[in-house]
């Protein structure tokens, strides 16, 4: 029966299989998080006199065991169930009877969803910001590992300029780095809790929202009830943005691969296990992981594009339009989380291959170095400089010795002072950052499962 029910008023089949669609598999998601909402919420009711003692300990108990039973698959969310939310209270009031039904006092569904979904978005930004940080962490490490390994550097998707393979890899590593930042507002934006917003008004009943934001290990308690209500939608969407900027960055890094294990460039060659066959070609070794991480970016953007559109133009207060932002959220961070895992199993087994490179180091990508030179040595403008090489071009050679000349370049961010150790400082600073945080969470979490002794 739903949760809505008075009894005599069930939904047409089709009805139901159309408003619940595919919620059921997503409440699978959020099941122990609401869980957890249900235990803080159940012990603030019978702290405040709402409901008896006595009642709020046997949830409390209940839903503990509860949690414990999801956790080894003993029940799950089923397609009869109309969501997560039914399917608790149904076991509560089958195991604990009265009591059972005291559960849902104070509370929407509403306000339920929100806490949920928030407290899975703050777990798994927690896990996304691990994910960057340890793919930096690798990058950085290939990036030490092949400082001044000379690459040709592109613009226009032709050859302008000598770089390195330090650069390349450190440049990634920064960029993911950046994204961080992103990841930040979005969390700030999740640590407020919703419960005890009610269906978007509030409730008649003394609650103690801070109790249940404290236990449930957010960093406030709620705001207005109608700006909570308000604000699903708007939360995913600032972390889809964070990691839309991070498959963005994926995207290119797998366009820049692609490129360079090509049998025109050929540059790194992929380790054994990291590249798939052809069903008719016996010699093909594809970079699919890569042309993949281009297309689920694309697919990605469509996530975020509908969850964007879901709230334009929205009324003030619950729609149900707003069920299905739970998809596009899951999805979306989900796609993020499986994309940064499987560059960072890719990019140690990145591997250069020297002759390659040394053929696609020509006179023409010295052409600049040559220009300056002529303004160091001659004094020349760099206008002067530029016509006269560039009226020479037959006149430059190759440097004999590569790597110096990358090492000569010392400036902050050139080949020469890139600053990795920084950068890896930094990225084991902000991984510090985000354990400590999620730790702090699920300590808070953990007190909420642990019964009296």
């Amino acid at each position: 029966m739903a949760i809505w029910s008075k009894g005599d008023d069930s939904t047409d089949a089709l009805v139901h299989a159309f408003t619940v669609g595919d919620d059921w598999l997503y409440d699978r998601h959020l099941a122990p998080y609401d869980l957890l909402g249900c235990i803080a919420h159940a012990q603030m009711l019978g702290a405040t006199g709402i409901i008896p003692t006595a009642d709020a300990q046997a949830l409390v108990a209940q839903l503990r065991i509860l949690k414990e039973e999801f956790d080894a698959g003993q029940w799950t969310v089923e397609a009869t169930d109309e969501d997560v939310h039914s399917r608790i209270e149904a076991l509560l009031i089958e195991r604990l009877g009265e009591p059972g039904k005291r559960l849902h006092t104070g509370r929407s569904r509403n306000d339920q969803v929100l806490t949920a979904s928030r407290l899975w978005l703050k777990d798994h930004l927690c896990t996304v910001a691990d994910h960057i940080t340890s793919l930096a962490q690798v990058m950085l490490e290939q990036a030490q590992k092949h400082e001044f390994v000379p690459l040709p550097g592109y613009t226009h998707l032709q050859r302008g300029m000598p770089a390195s393979l330090g650069m390349f890899f450190g440049a990634h590593a920064t960029a993911l780095l950046d994204n961080v930042v992103l990841l930040e507002g979005a969390w700030r934006l999740a640590d407020r809790c919703p419960l005890g917003s009610g269906a978007s008004y509030g409730v008649g009943l003394p609650l103690d929202r801070d109790a249940c934001a404290q236990a449930l290990g957010f960093a406030e308690g709620g705001a207005i009830a109608l700006s909570d209500a308000n604000s699903r939608g708007k939360v995913e969407t600032a972390a889809l943005d964070a990691c839309g900027a991070v498959l963005n960055d994926l995207s290119r890094f797998a366009a820049d691969v692609i490129f360079f294990v090509s049998a025109e460039a050929g540059f790194l060659r992929l380790g054994k296990g990291l590249t798939t066959g052809s069903s008719i070609m016996p010699q093909k070794r594809n970079p699919d992981i890569f042309e993949l991480l281009r297309g689920r970016a694309a697919r990605f953007l469509g996530l975020r594009s509908g969850l964007y559109a879901m709230t334009l133009g929205l009324h003030s207060g619950y729609s149900r339009d707003l069920q299905d932002t739970k998809p596009l959220l899951i999805d979306g961070v989900t796609l993020t989380e499986q994309a940064l895992a499987v560059v960072h199993r890719s990019v140690p087994d990145m591997h250069p291959v020297p002759d390659r490179i040394e053929a696609a180091l020509t006179p023409d990508l010295y052409a600049t170095d040559e220009a300056y030179r002529l303004v160091r040595e001659q004094g020349m403008s760099f206008r002067e400089a530029y016509i006269q090489v560039g009226r020479n071009l037959d006149a430059v050679t190759v440097p004999k010795d590569h790597a110096a000349l990358l090492r000569e370049r010392s400036h902050a961010g050139s080949t020469g002072c890139l600053g990795l150790q920084r950068l890896l400082t930094q990225a084991h600073t902000i991984a510090y950052d985000w354990q400590h945080r999620r730790q702090q969470m699920h300590s808070r979490w953990q007190a909420l499962l642990k019964s009296a002794e």
